[in-house]
């Protein structure tokens, strides 16, 4: 794959992992990381050896803080007009990017403000036990919106507006993130890394057209009522026997290893 500036990748068994390299800076992104992030989902999408996507961030303080302040994410000569307003949103996760190959995050420490550009996309998140989670917009006098309404229909609103309203004077726990289904599971931090490649190679190693079809009509259906959500879905299911033919399913099938959550 691309050397990127601020990313670290690998690939194997299908499996993309993705980790941010900033620790420096508590892994916040800039105009480097955006373009990084740019290039890195047109390439994954086009990939027929990558099944599913692992982002991760380089051992430090922070998963993420969202924009690093003092570098911001745009150069000044590169400020859009009153009516050509963009977002660094809409480059930094895969599904504003057109992959719906499954996305797993895993966060230790901070995962503020911007961070939840990916997390608002994830299919699983994952993360360790001293993980935090804030959003510290208010703190500088700035507007939180677009992220916390990307969090809209994930989590509760109520947790959503405590969030916001609360800044950095009060930081959600790793439990609590797991009581409001921020994350799915909370891990050691030393096994954090294991975990979320153990549940991506689970996940790699079943058809991929299948896969990103489930994943684009469960994305989908958040945003359309239920009739027409129910509708979209039957068209992905008719696209995937178009693609990969009908499954035939073997009489003497039987259930492989599983685990209890």
């Amino acid at each position: 794959m691309t050397t990127y500036k601020t990313l670290l990748t690998s690939v194997s068994n299908g499996v993309l992992t993705v980790t941010l390299n900033r620790p420096e800076k508590a892994n916040s992104f800039n105009n480097s990381m955006i373009g990084d992030f740019h290039r890195l989902w047109n390439e994954t999408r086009e990939d027929p050896e990558i099944n599913v996507v692992v982002l991760r961030a380089a051992k430090g303080k922070a998963f993420c803080t969202g924009v690093d302040v003092r570098e911001g994410w745009r150069p000044p000569e590169q400020e859009p007009g009153p009516f050509d307003y963009d977002d660094p949103g809409d480059w930094l996760g895969p599904k504003s990017n057109r992959v719906w190959k499954p996305f797993i995050i895993a966060v230790h420490g901070m995962a503020a403000g911007g961070a939840f550009y990916w997390l608002n996309e994830s299919d699983i998140t994952i993360c360790s036990e001293e993980a935090t989670f804030f959003d510290p917009h208010l703190k500088f006098g700035k507007l939180s919106s677009v992220e916390p309404v990307g969090a809209l229909g994930r989590i509760p609103y109520q947790e959503i507006s405590r969030m916001v309203l609360m800044a950095d004077r009060e930081r959600i726990s790793a439990q609590t993130a797991l009581r409001m289904s921020l994350v799915t599971e909370v891990t050691s931090e030393e096994g954090l890394w294991d975990r979320a490649d153990e549940i991506a190679q689970g996940i790699a190693g079943q058809d991929p057209v299948a896969v990103q079809g489930s994943v684009r009509a469960l994305w989908e259906a958040q945003s359309l009522p239920r009739a027409q959500a129910v509708s979209n879905a039957v068209k992905y299911v008719q696209i995937c026997k178009s693609a990969t033919g009908t499954a035939k399913i073997p009489k003497n099938i039987k259930s492989g290893d599983w685990t209890l959550r």
